[in-house]
């Protein structure tokens, strides 16, 4: 797939996870054509990849080209002036606008992206001549300063330009809830433009150009949505990642940013993170100083850097969110509510039993109101009912936060926070000990990680030693140096999804790529049908990966049928069942 639109997250393969949300949301962008999608909002904290999922999506709608145009906006989070924010908001959709129906992906990242003169002659170069009025009725509008007929103009851009091209539009606009805060009526940007959200009232109800909005501040982003624009948006969370997302992640970025892991850390990362991917995203990527992550300790060092010290990352990040809710409400009682709730996170807490529980000295209105700013703020969370409130559900917000506050309101050590560290992962540590003797854990859960290791570290210097354990290889075969090794999916905008587990990408011409799979079985063995279908997995990535010398390879634990086995040596498949695939001990080198 191209990516036209350059993704923050930086190689596109670092791109992880997220089938049930990708599979969601493009099922939702498809469904626009039949005019049955509604507005939706993404609800996320920041750094769990709304963003990522956001750009992914636009390049898979803009790849597609199959009757949606997808349009991408990020809200900054600095002060503007409502006329700069509204051209830069127009521009940007006629850019993308153009750059969809041209399929020339250098107009979303234009020259000069804020010159009405540039955009007309585009739009009449390339044939739409139809956007020339539009664009200059915001030229008008904005060098006049007409804010309110600017602004009422850009917003309906894109549902304009759907109605009478009789298309279909996506508008993504990411971190919506700065809408009303950022920016300014005036040029000395001292007088808010505070309703710009609730002009989407009606807007926001289009079938042909439905909105589909982020925020990283859901509290403050629920509120704007259901003051402003109630019954207006549906509400789709970006939860933790399922177990086996984590995984990989953990693999991927280990190999990519060459911080070595083990079987045990993984999944000790996996488990204490529960899955957060920004928190195992940071973790590999800490600037703790000694960091290893090959052992326990390490890995304990690299969580108290990370949630303990200033420099860290995951700290520095809930920060923020403390700081936007303490300037308002920061005194002890504030502070010593949210060290409540997070203690006894695992329940629901009414106004009058928090009153009660921290005798506390004051009405409930004045309660309410300190919640209602810390739930805002995403430090608490508010349960079933406007009287119910709970702490996050996250033990290492929980860390971060006593780490920070606790000794103001009692007796506090932050050893307390070291020890727990030490605690729980001595306690993963049995609980992965358990599944290693009950399900062969680490040579069947990990299996395609430990080959993908071996393919990208060992394979070369290895060579005589794997070809020796697998059947069936070509004659000219050798492993050799790839320029990439990883688990492949397809892009999603394929009507047949599929993924293979390993795709290690020959980084000579001349050379073998390798494509597999890798299955972990104790019992079942891989079957001729699988066989037959892994070769169509085969051809299909050789096909879109323009790939020409290739070697299929299917690892399986538990053998193969008769059939299987001859049909892999008719078909020239690479087979093997020797476990010494799995043994990073023996090649003398530790799992990344």
């Amino acid at each position: 797939m191209d990516y036209a639109l350059k993704e923050r997250i930086g190689k596109p393969e670092l791109f992880t996870g997220r089938k049930e949300e990708l599979s969601y949301f493009l099922k939702w962008i498809d469904d626009i054509k039949e005019e049955k999608s509604q507005s939706t909002a993404i609800l996320a904290r920041r750094k769990m990849g709304k963003t990522a999922l956001m750009e992914r999506l636009f390049n898979i709608t803009f790849f597609k080209n199959d009757g949606v145009i997808p349009f991408y906006y990020e809200i900054k989070e600095n002060d503007v002036w409502i006329v700069d924010f509204c051209t830069d908001f127009f521009f940007t959709f006629i850019y993308h606008y153009i750059a969809f129906k041209t399929r020339k992906i250098e107009y979303l990242m234009p020259v000069e992206e804020s010159n009405f003169e540039k955009v007309k002659q585009v739009s009449q170069e390339e044939g739409f001549p139809d956007l020339t009025a539009l664009i200059e009725s915001v030229e008008h509008a904005a060098r006049n300063e007409y804010v309110d007929t600017l602004w009422k103009i850009v917003r309906n851009a894109p549902k304009t330009i759907a109605t009478r091209q009789k298309e279909f539009i996506v508008q993504m606009i990411d971190e919506f809830q700065f809408i009303n805060v950022m920016i300014y009526r005036d040029k000395e940007m001292k007088i808010l433009a505070k309703n710009l959200a609730g002009g989407y009232l009606s807007t926001a109800e289009s079938k042909i150009a439905p909105l589909l909005v982020s925020g990283s501040w859901v509290g403050w982003l629920m509120n704007e949505l259901n003051m402003m624009l109630p019954a207006r948006f549906k509400y789709k969370s970006l939860k933790n990642m399922t177990e086996p997302e984590a995984v990989e992640l953990v693999f991927k970025y280990s190999r990519f940013f060459q911080v070595p892991v083990t079987e045990e850390t993984a999944y000790l990362l996996v488990e204490l993170s529960e899955g957060n991917p920004f928190y195992m995203s940071a973790v590999i990527r800490s600037e703790g100083p000694d960091k290893d992550l090959t052992t326990i300790d390490g890995l304990t060092r690299t969580l108290e850097f990370e949630t303990l010290e200033d420099q860290g990352v995951i700290k520095s990040t809930w920060m923020e969110y403390i700081a936007r809710a303490f300037p308002q409400i920061n005194d002890q009682h504030s502070k010593n509510l949210v060290l409540h709730l997070s203690k006894h996170r695992d329940r629901e807490l009414t106004r009058k039993e928090l009153l009660d529980e921290l005798e506390l000295e004051m009405t409930d209105g004045e309660l309410e109101k300190k919640l209602k700013a810390l739930v805002k703020a995403d430090i608490i969370k508010q349960g079933t009912s406007n009287y119910r409130y709970r702490g996050v559900n996250d033990n290492i917000f929980d860390k971060v936060f006593r780490g920070v506050y606790q000794e103001e309101i009692r007796e506090f050590d932050a050893s307390m926070i070291k020890k727990e560290y030490k605690e729980e992962l001595k306690k993963m540590k049995k609980q992965y000990k358990k599944l290693l003797g009950k399900y062969h854990y680490q040579k069947g859960y990990f299996a395609e990680y430990l080959i993908l290791n071996q393919l990208k570290l060992h394979a070369r210097k290895n060579n005589d030693y794997l070809k020796s354990i697998t059947r069936y290889l070509p004659d000219d075969f050798d492993f050799c140096d790839y320029s990439r090794v990883w688990k492949y999916h397809s892009s999603p905008e394929y009507t047949r999804a599929f993924s293979v587990d390993i795709f290690a990408r020959a980084e000579n011409p001349g050379d073998y790529s390798i494509i597999g799979e890798v299955k972990s079985r104790e019992v079942k063995k891989f079957s001729k049908d699988e066989v037959m279908e892994f070769e169509k997995k085969f051809a299909e990535v050789k096909k879109l990966e323009n790939i020409d010398r290739a070697v299929g390879f299917i690892f399986s634990r538990s053998g193969f049928t008769t059939n299987a086995q001859d049909y892999c040596k008719e078909k020239g498949i690479a087979c093997s069942e020797d476990e010494r695939w799995l043994e990073s001990v023996k090649l003398k080198s530790p799992l990344v």
